[in-house]
């Protein structure tokens, strides 16, 4: 039997995926088979699509899966149970594992990285991996939650504890980790300042909870974080531009204030006087994909209605392409999907 997914034969421009014929995939002894949903598009798709992280070809992406179990080697989930699959399964036996730290595991696989992932029409998974979806959440909204809300979760609330009376600037509002980022710090009662780069934005970061937008192609950041702010700054950035951003992320903090990084979508290499850091005791963290356990806190608040993702629009899974046109040219506000 063969199913259609889209394959990366060869790194290159978004072109290179290719909607295909595939072998069944077969669930191992503790996994399970799940016929997928949706299936979320991510920036680590593009660099792994790239050849920025290097995988074994040929590949299928796709780290945030939802969908129905066709069939499970274990007892606990059956045909026809609704699931999302936390991406991560650590070895828990490494010395990360056993102090907790799941997310610095050597020996982890991950969805759509190490293994085949969810840009397809089944995907197998570890079964301690799937997490039951609850009725009033549907499987597209499940989809959009993985990646984008435990790394949101876990750089602000675990990381740098933001909460009531904090202020905090997300750069990169538009995103899905900005939106997630946005709802996760205003639900926990900080002041968001949401950073974005196109005026039909500006509405929508209000409706994810900011309390102020800025546009930063018509109104200079800092200025303005230093205006809201009375030339105090934020407690907290969120960023994930990198190179094109940094130095005035850092200029928007404010003494004893945390710069937490978790992307660099627009250069890598970075530079700062490090002379005001230090007599300002700020600090710079790097952060990612949280843990199973972040996540099912996440879907908890999803279930109760305090949390909900942005979903930005659909695509066919043979659209692959034009998907990852759209995450790149940041056309999008919150979630783009894949639906086989």
């Amino acid at each position: 039997m063969v199913v259609k997914a889209v394959v990366l034969e060869r790194y290159g421009p978004p072109e290179v995926l290719e909607y295909r014929d595939v072998v069944d995939p077969v669930p191992a002894e503790g996994e399970a088979l799940v016929k997928v949903a949706a299936a979320g598009v991510n920036r680590v798709d593009v660099w792994i699509r790239t050849g920025k992280y290097q995988v074994k070809l040929p590949h299928v992406l796709g780290v945030d899966v939802a969908g129905e179990v066709l069939s499970s080697t274990v007892p606990q989930f059956k045909r026809g149970d609704r699931v999302v699959v936390f991406p991560d399964m650590p070895c828990g036996r490494c010395k990360q594992c056993l102090t907790g730290r799941f997310m610095l595991c050597r020996n982890s696989s991950r969805l759509g990285s190490t293994r085949w992932g969810g840009y397809a029409e089944l995907v197998t998974a570890p079964a301690a991996t799937l997490v039951p979806v609850p009725g009033d959440v549907s499987l597209e909204e499940a989809a959009a939650l993985p990646v984008n809300y435990t790394t949101a979760w876990h750089a602000l609330i675990t990381d740098t504890g933001v909460g009531p009376g904090m202020r905090v600037l997300v750069v990169g509002a538009s995103s899905g980790v900005g939106v997630a980022a946005t709802q996760i710090a205003s639900l926990s009662g900080a002041e968001v300042i949401a950073m974005v780069g196109d005026e039909w934005k500006v509405e929508k970061a209000y409706k994810a909870g900011a309390s102020l937008v800025v546009n930063r192609t018509k109104k200079d950041v800092v200025e303005e974080v230093m205006k809201a702010t009375d030339g105090e700054g934020v407690d907290v950035v969120l960023e994930m531009a990198g190179a094109a951003f940094w130095e005035k992320a850092l200029q928007c903090l404010a003494p004893g204030g945390t710069l937490v990084t978790v992307g660099a979508t627009v250069g890598d290499q970075v530079s700062f006087n490090v002379r005001p850091f230090f007599r300002k005791y700020q600090k710079i963290i790097g952060s990612g994909v949280g843990t199973q356990a972040e996540f099912l806190k996440i879907i908890d608040l999803v279930s109760k209605g305090r949390l909900r993702p942005f979903i930005d629009k659909v695509f066919s899974l043979k659209e692959a392409s034009e998907a990852h046109k759209r995450l790149e040219a940041g056309e999008h506000f919150g979630k783009i999907l894949l639906k086989p």
